[in-house]
């Protein structure tokens, strides 16, 4: 039997993203947005988690090549 890594409840990284860019006050790069993340759930996550939450246009608008916003 392979034991399976426990998965997180739908949203919880995207809504941490938002969050860590509602403290933040403007726009940040994927690695501090990752960071921040990774810090506020205790646990590392790939990199596609986080560029896959920030795909979410009704939360977050692309202000320039790797760089985020919570949208207005």
């Amino acid at each position: 039997m392979h034991a399976h890594p426990t998965r997180r409840p739908h949203g919880v990284v995207r809504n941490a993203m938002a969050e860590y860019l509602r403290r933040h006050g403007g726009p940040a790069g994927i690695p501090e947005i990752q960071a921040a993340v990774e810090q506020e759930l205790g646990e590392e996550l790939p990199k596609s988690s986080v560029r896959s939450g920030l795909q979410d246009e009704r939360l977050f608008e692309r202000v320039s090549r790797g760089v985020f916003q919570l949208r207005h």
